[in-house]
């Protein structure tokens, strides 16, 4: 293991032993042995241990697992301690997010003096990532995973079995503590991992080693995919102080067309379906499209991107509960089996888990379209007002709240289906209360 480990660190960075490394560390067979591999190679490193405080004592007894260890050696060890939880309030994102950007953004501080930061994802890592993107739907480049290399992060282990390192660790005596949350299967990868690839075992019983080729091979093509995806932005799209224009006619000549456009739009936070919709129909000149950080124009025979000047009465970039409490009155509750809900189009009852930042308050625009609570099926938002007889100045009046780029409530008039309440499985929910001030 240890020759494999050298040559293909020797792949991704040239002669190991002319760079510095800074290893993170969990104290987790995967990172411990990396740590044996690193020193019995005889290289340059220092190691890095985050304590998320996520699981009690558990957490106090990894880091002075690796404390051990480091003293043990004589190398350098940084170690950070998080309050994790109170991190995470207002921020929108899970809990696993809010650590893993701790984590990086505390490597890239410490890191400066070092060559490369070290993280020991291995093989199964990879094909949970696989399948998990693959469940939630992905593109190619979902289908690539983790990434052997990002900058100046690198993963050396990413060719290896988690079988294959803890047999390692067995074999040469290396201690490593074991993450008892890895058995709650109320986390997808826990699931992914405990029952669903179990299951494909059975009909391959060397599926990781199968996925790990599969992905190398899906990792080529991604490259050739983004070179082609480079010769056509270079043909189709041109900039002039601070204006991005694509040309249209030049688009509308080329095979695949909406793949092309999304792939350039997606640059500026637009999604698959304002792609999907400029590519069905053809939008009339004077329409305008809005992602979370930039403005699309249909011109003629050529689309206008431009940055979102400062935020307005008109468009709102809420990247915060303490943001929307600005405008919002906002509640917390428990769904304890017995929700009552309030006929008020003045609130929003919202799944904890599908408040995600930013969220965007703006004016309707042509083509925005929503699912109406109650309702049979998709509605155009200019449909909406026609049908309940908004007149011009209400129009113009009435807000959206867009989450992910899909119209979640027309502010004070109706909400989506898509994100109403499930009773049988929402834990916590939002309640939302317009104030009207905007």
């Amino acid at each position: 293991m240890q020759k494999r480990f050298i040559e293909h660190l020797s792949k991704l960075v040239g002669d190991p032993h002319a760079h510095s490394f800074m290893l993170a560390v969990s104290g987790g067979a995967d990172s411990m042995v990396m740590a044996h591999l690193f020193r019995d190679a005889g290289l340059n490193f220092a190691m890095a241990h985050c304590n998320f405080h996520l699981r009690g004592e558990d957490s106090n007894r990894d880091m002075q697992l690796v404390e051990n260890m480091a003293k043990k050696w004589g190398n350098n060890l940084f170690v950070k301690e998080f309050n994790t939880l109170e991190r995470q309030k207002n921020s929108g994102k899970s809990i696993e997010m809010v650590a893993r950007d701790l984590r990086y953004q505390w490597f890239e501080e410490i890191a400066t003096n070092y060559d490369y930061i070290v993280t020991a994802h291995q093989a199964d890592d990879a094909a949970e990532t696989l399948l998990l993107n693959l469940c939630r739907g992905c593109a190619l480049k979902g289908l690539t995973a983790i990434p052997e290399q990002n900058g100046r992060i690198i993963r050396p282990l990413l060719n290896f079995s988690a079988q294959e390192i803890r047999d390692y660790a067995r074999q040469n005596g290396i201690p490593f503590a074991i993450d008892c949350t890895n058995s709650d299967e109320t986390i997808k990868r826990n699931r992914i991992r405990g029952s669903v690839i179990p299951i494909l075992k059975e009909l391959n019983p060397n599926l990781i080693d199968t996925i790990s080729h599969n992905r190398e091979i899906l990792c080529q093509q991604f490259d050739i995919y983004q070179n082609s995806i480079g010769y056509f932005k270079t043909v189709l799209v041109s900039e002039n102080n601070g204006m991005v224009r694509v040309d249209r006619s030049k688009l509308q000549k080329i095979e695949h067309q909406s793949v092309i456009l999304y792939e350039i739009l997606s640059d500026y936070g637009f999604s698959e379906d304002t792609v999907s919709e400029l590519c069905r129909d053809a939008k009339q000149s004077g329409t305008q499209y809005h992602s979370p950080t930039h403005t699309l124009l249909v011109n003629r025979d050529e689309y206008l991107i431009r940055q979102n000047e400062k935020k307005s009465s008109k468009y709102l970039v809420l990247n915060s509960l303490d943001e929307m409490k600005a405008y919002f009155s906002i509640e917390l509750l428990y769904n304890d089996g017995n929700i009552c809900f309030e006929k008020n189009n003045q609130i929003l009852y919202l799944d904890e888990k599908n408040l995600t930042f930013p969220v965007i308050i703006r004016n309707w625009e042509s083509g925005d379209y929503f699912y109406p609570l109650g309702g049979t099926g998709k509605q155009k938002i200019s449909d909406y007002f026609t049908d309940h007889k908004f007149d011009r100045f209400a129009k113009e009046h009435t807000m959206l709240m867009e989450i992910n780029h899909q119209i979640v409530w027309i502010i004070g008039h109706r909400s989506d289906n898509r994100y109403k309440i499930d009773l049988n499985n929402t834990k916590n929910y939002y309640k939302i209360h317009y104030n009207g001030t905007f």
